[in-house]
């Protein structure tokens, strides 16, 4: 007899342009979010936050790369990184923290090995 291979499949949420959020968002995968958003975000995966993006409010989550527009607080256990055309205002508090040349940073920061995602 032979062994049988699970494959697990990892979903990715994806909100696109145009999309708009009043409220709150959570899930267990990974996010993808290239629309605007007044709210929390809330993931146990990886969150993307596209070039289109704008978000007001606050971010949990073990990954977070930003692209876009961010105003109000990160927490991550992970790496929280802002790529190059990134505007973020407010706090980051994370394991590890990435800005690539040409992003924008006004706030504050906190590094910590171990964050409690609350």
């Amino acid at each position: 007899m032979g062994k049988e291979v699970q494959q697990q499949q990892v979903a990715v949420n994806l909100l696109s342009e145009g999309t708009e959020i009043v409220g709150d968002l959570t899930a267990v995968n990974d996010i993808r979010f290239d629309g605007i958003i007044k709210g929390k975000i809330e993931t146990k995966g990886r969150l993307v936050i596209g070039p289109s993006a704008k978000v007001e409010g606050e971010v949990t989550s073990p990954s977070v790369d930003i692209l876009g527009a961010l105003q109000g607080k990160v927490i991550s256990s992970g790496t929280v990184s802002l790529r190059s055309k990134a505007v973020v205002t407010g706090t980051i508090k994370a394991a590890y923290i990435v800005i690539e040349s040409g992003a924008v940073f006004n706030g504050e920061c906190c590094i910590q090995r171990e964050v409690n995602q609350k």
